[in-house]
């Protein structure tokens, strides 16, 4: 036990220890989702992914001021504060650091990007063309390698295949959507479970009291939860009798790790598209064809470069 910590309980510096460890894990989660999103929705759609329960996310008026994270294994959720995660943790930063990050995605190098030959400052000048044009050559060289190695041979095929990835992200979407659905209601059943199984003695010795009013009395407000979880339970077609709060939660773990998978995948579809637009964008602008126009050539074979 640390010093200075003599007069701490061994439990207590233990959950102490705990927290700092879960907390370090949420920062270290909350840093690499910031790194892998374009938006602050989908920020929280990955964070759900990897089980987190997200509360006061939104902003406006009537919002409160912090967001909260809780992990399955959390006694209780966390604060989106300095105090609590560091200043770059409030939802504001958070979402401040991916708006940042997108700035930087929308104003890229000129790393891959072709040369303007038409530019006043390249126009004029002889010298300049001809590095322009072999500096655009070399990169569009390097884009139709790329774009070999995804096994496309011409613009038909390369555009199939991106309009290919937009709709397998969209299908992929579509079921993340479905499976945070899924999860809301069971994490929604799972709490009436909970709450159904700690209450049902007190209803039990209720029904069964010499005194019923009095017993009543003294335990209404478990009597009540009890009663309304029940009705929620049934409502939803829950067999009481087989009701395992364990296999709900196990469930719950289930269709995270299948969203999880998912957003992986959403993310690769999303780099590889990234990345063959940019390939379409290059060689479109290299044969001097926009981008529209380019269905025209798109059973041609690219040139020999």
């Amino acid at each position: 036990m640390p010093d200075g910590k003599k007069g701490m309980k061994y439990n207590e510096w233990a959950a102490n220890k705990s927290e700092s460890s879960k907390k370090a894990q949420l920062r270290k989660d909350i840093n690499q989702t910031i790194r892998i999103v374009s938006t602050y929705s989908e920020f929280l759609a990955f964070m759900e992914a990897k089980g987190y329960e997200i509360k006061n996310a939104e902003f406006g008026e009537n919002s409160r001021k912090y967001i909260t994270f809780r992990s399955p294994d959390m006694s209780r959720p966390v604060r989106g504060s300095a105090k609590s995660l560091g200043k770059n943790f409030t939802k504001e930063r958070i979402k401040e650091r991916i708006e940042n990050k997108r700035q930087k995605a929308i104003f890229p190098s000129v790393h891959n990007k072709l040369i303007d030959t038409n530019a006043p400052n390249i126009a004029g000048n002889i010298g300049l063309q001809k590095w322009a044009n072999k500096e655009n050559l070399k990169i569009v060289s390097a884009e139709y390698n790329k774009m070999l190695t995804h096994n496309l041979h011409n613009f038909s095929e390369l555009e199939d295949r991106i309009a290919l990835l937009h709709m397998q992200q969209k299908e992929v979407n579509t079921s993340v959507v479905s499976l945070e659905s899924q999860i809301r209601h069971l994490r929604e059943m799972l709490k009436y479970a909970k709450q159904y199984q700690k209450n049902k003695i007190y209803d039990d010795h209720y029904k069964s009291s010499k005194d019923p009013d009095r017993y009543f009395r003294k335990y209404e407000s478990q009597i009540i939860l009890f009663a309304g979880a029940e009705h929620i339970l049934q409502e939803n077609g829950i067999d009481l009798k087989h009701l395992n709060s364990n296999k709900l939660q196990a469930q719950i773990a289930d269709l995270i790790s299948r969203k999880e998978s998912l957003n992986t995948q959403y993310v690769s579809f999303k780099q590889e598209i990234k990345e063959l637009e940019l390939i379409h964008q290059n060689l479109s602008k290299y044969l001097k064809q926009d981008a529209p126009k380019i269905q025209r050539f798109s059973h041609n074979k690219l040139p020999s470069l």
